[in-house]
């Protein structure tokens, strides 16, 4: 479980800073105003070409590989809630560096996200009970 938590880790914190790049290039692009096909056109090259929409997609890549190695040593159902830790990465930079401000509430409901994840990673997995159970049976044959 401990390689599970440390990908998972990774994965949440470079998932949170690339949000909070691409919020960041963004905000420089500016909002979409006009709706013409050109005008559309223009908006997403600057956004797609803009440094900080770059290095977030970039860093949303290490994301899906690093939950992709997660998906590959345990359950689904235990490595993508790991991954709901994002929020809060995501809102701690999004304070630190974006200075959003983060209502009472949000942090609430943030925290509960939190024991959640904290009971999923208490259950453990199928997948890694079943390899434990082999291992055992491997040693006792072979012990």
């Amino acid at each position: 479980m401990f390689r599970v938590l440390i990908v998972t880790a990774i994965a949440t914190l470079s998932g949170a800073v690339g949000q909070v790049f691409m919020r960041r290039g963004m905000q420089i692009v500016g909002p979409l105003e006009d709706y013409g096909v050109m005008n559309i056109v223009a908006y997403l090259w600057q956004a797609i070409t803009q440094p900080y929409v770059i290095a977030g997609t970039i860093l949303s890549g290490v994301f899906f590989f690093a939950l992709l190695t997660a998906l590959g040593w345990t359950d689904l159902t235990v490595a993508f809630p790991l991954t709901a830790l994002e929020y809060v990465f995501a809102a701690f930079l999004a304070v630190v560096i974006l200075k959003e401000r983060v209502p009472a509430l949000r942090w609430l409901g943030i925290a509960l996200v939190v024991v959640g994840v904290l009971l999923i990673s208490a259950t453990g997995s199928d997948a890694q009970q079943q390899i434990i159970k082999k291992e055992n049976r491997r040693i006792d044959v072979t012990g």
